[in-house]
């Protein structure tokens, strides 16, 4: 944990210290922004330019930015959500691809001559794959990349 400094920074006019670890041009930057904010609220209304006025201004600014806190947890849960509904969804999209490569395979075995478990029944070659399997094949490779495709996708955070 990064040591606490004590930085003076004005606020509509008033001297505070803050107790910190964040980066004093961080801290310079918000003390910047939230007096902007009290500046135009003081233009917009001629009570918000006395002393007072600006300390109701700056109460109003706190409240807005823990009204933006709040919209902004209420955003994370839902893309936490939506990030777990696409996980299942992806997960259930790779058991219906092992499904159907599992099913493939027993079956090109079956054809070449060999029981399901891959081991040959008539002890001679395999036959030649006909143009249906090979475009079968084609399928599951088409099936691989999109899923490797999803699965960059939700890395990238796309």
């Amino acid at each position: 944990m990064a040591e606490k400094k004590k930085i003076s920074v004005r606020i509509a006019g008033r001297f505070l210290n803050v107790l910190t670890d964040e980066d004093p041009a961080a801290v310079r930057q918000i003390e910047s922004e939230l007096n902007a904010q009290v500046d135009a609220l003081g233009k917009s209304s001629p009570r918000m330019a006395t002393r007072d006025g600006k300390m109701d201004a700056v109460i109003l600014c706190a409240f807005d930015a823990l009204n933006r806190e709040r919209k902004a947890g209420e955003r994370i849960a839902e893309a936490e959500a939506a990030a777990a509904e696409f996980g299942e969804k992806y997960r259930a999209l790779l058991r219906e691809y092992a499904r159907i490569a599992d099913a493939d395979g027993q079956r090109m075995r079956m054809r070449d001559g060999q029981d399901p478990e891959g081991r040959s029944e008539t002890g001679g070659a395999a036959s030649d794959r006909s143009a249906g399997e090979d475009g079968y094949r084609q399928t599951l490779g088409r099936i691989r990349e999109i899923l490797a495709a999803i699965r960059d996708r939700g890395r990238l955070g796309e």
